[in-house]
């Protein structure tokens, strides 16, 4: 036997060909395998048949003698790549090496799927998304993100948290399985204290938590979660909130899924700063037009007011100065009402023309009712519709006394039943009046109050998934507002949602 006398280390020719990737053979024309290399001989007969077909495919075209060509193929649920050289410059035969692909194009299949779900996202056509308000079309983005994390991440237990700016509060938009936090605590951007979803939107760095039981950045969420994993919202680079996934499972997410939520991240922070600029547009909208009509009514309406000043100096007294005070007090009722109309975000239309008791037979005796909202004439008028048909009401300006009220009154056995509050209150969002409201009674019905829909906090949303009656959007007709407060009083509570 002839000694080795090569270099340690160094292969020759042939050695190089069996060990070049998984496979390297020479093929004819007409697709026969001339010889293999040890890992092709090794390889399933599907592989080696569709291995040949791709070289001789390639022999058949006129350019394999000036360039290498690539082809792809899948075989017994593998993915492979063929690398085709002519041998000679006449294509008889070729030098084919072939790769199995299978990880790098189950990533490629993945990330084509992330693409697709957030196209998905941004996807807000007219003619689907203008019928619908502001609460129905995040309604619509949050079933598509939840679709996505279920198909895309396997994930039933979620979150979705966006971050003020102002306060770096961060807070809760969309969840499923992770209970929120207790009312009157708040996460925050903060890289302390406020578990792995603050630190990731402090840093803007995602984090795949394998052992979140001896973690100590992670904050309990999912009950029994043996795998987490969080990712930044990113727009523009700027962290807009974040999106935790857990799970019992601890082999549930690896890096690949790390980097997949930060991308999908991406298209998430996209369709939610869509829908604020539209919320935006239709805010600011508003304030333009209202501006424009009472800039247009002023001038008239005063200068009926100074005729209306002038005729009561020249009449002092008899028919006709009665009839100057009735017109004066209808002319008042005008200012108000055109002054209610055009500004379009705030107050109740209507108060005088709904019937005293009309319709309920008495339903809202003696019913305990609270409202909270911080603009008095809100509150006032509430007080004044539901009062006159026998309620119970009880005003309050801040979320934090409408919170008080409520334990107050439950502690003395003696609990509201009924709630009405504005979405967005300087201290509360509508979410923890509504939230306290069912930890007092599951079955207690809650109407949210809204100015055109923006609803920063997204309270609407998240009410309506546990249980919330209605919403209106201010200005309401009152006549509106005593049909939903009836329906909510006589109908059952809604189902719990679906889990």
């Amino acid at each position: 036997m002839a000694q080795d006398t090569r270099e340690p280390g160094t292969f020759d020719a042939a050695t190089l060909l069996q060990e070049i990737a998984d496979g390297v053979g020479v093929v004819d024309a007409s697709g026969e395998i001339l010889w293999m290399s040890g890992r092709l001989v090794a390889q399933d007969p599907e592989t080696l048949r569709k291995f040949a077909d791709a070289a001789r495919e390639s022999l058949r075209e006129p350019a394999i003698g000036r360039r290498t060509q690539l082809k792809r193929f899948r075989a017994q649920g593998r993915s492979f790549e063929v690398t085709i050289s002519a041998l000679g410059p006449s294509p008889e035969r070729a030098l084919a090496i072939l790769v199995n692909v299978s990880n790098r194009q189950h990533l490629l299949d993945r990330v084509e799927a992330v693409d697709a779900a957030g196209a998905s996202l941004l996807d807000l056509d007219a003619v689907i998304v203008n019928p619908l308000n502001v609460a129905e079309r995040l309604k619509l983005i949050e079933g598509r993100i939840e679709q996505a994390f279920r198909d895309l991440f396997g994930a039933a237990n979620f979150e979705v948290r966006l971050l003020d700016r102002k306060s770096r509060v961060l807070e809760l938009v969309i969840h499923r399985g992770i209970d929120p936090l207790p009312i009157g605590r708040q996460m925050k951007a903060e890289p302390e204290g406020h578990g792995i979803t603050g630190w990731v939107a402090t840093t803007g760095e995602s984090v795949l938590c394998r052992d979140p039981q001896h973690d100590t950045r992670y904050m309990p969420g999912l009950p029994g979660c043996r795998c987490a994993l969080t990712a930044p919202l990113l727009l523009h680079d700027r962290v807009v909130g974040t999106a935790n996934l857990e799970s019992g499972d601890p082999r549930a997410f690896e890096e690949e899924d790390r980097l997949l939520l930060e991308l999908y991240g991406r298209y998430i922070a996209m369709a939610l700063n869509i829908l604020d600029m539209l919320i935006v547009e239709r805010y600011t909208t508003n304030q333009r037009v209202s501006g424009s009509v009472r800039e247009e009514i002023a001038v008239p309406v005063r200068n009926v007011r100074e005729s209306v000043d002038a005729l009561k100096a020249l009449l002092a007294d008899g028919p006709a100065a009665d009839a100057l005070k009735r017109l004066e007090l209808h002319l008042g009722t005008l200012e108000s009402r055109l002054k209610a109309a055009s500004e379009g975000f705030r107050g109740v239309l209507g108060v005088d023309r709904v019937e005293k008791g009309s319709g309920d037979a008495g339903l809202l005796v003696g019913r305990r009712v609270l409202v909270a909202d911080d603009e008095a004439g809100i509150r006032e008028a509430i007080l004044t519709i539901l009062g006159q048909h026998g309620a119970k009401v009880s005003i309050f300006g801040t979320g934090q006394e409408a919170l008080q009220a409520l334990a107050e009154a439950k502690a003395k056995g003696e609990p509201f039943e009924m709630v009405l509050s504005d979405v967005r209150m300087p201290d509360r969002n509508g979410y923890e009046i509504f939230r306290a409201a069912k930890d007092c009674d599951p079955d207690m019905p809650v109407i949210l109050m809204t100015g055109f829909g923006y609803d920063p906090h997204h309270s609407i949303v998240r009410s309506s998934q546990e249980g919330l009656h209605c919403f209106l959007f201010k200005p309401f007709q009152a006549q509106q507002l005593l049909d939903e407060v009836r329906k909510a009083l006589t109908e059952p509570p809604p189902p719990p949602p679906a889990e």
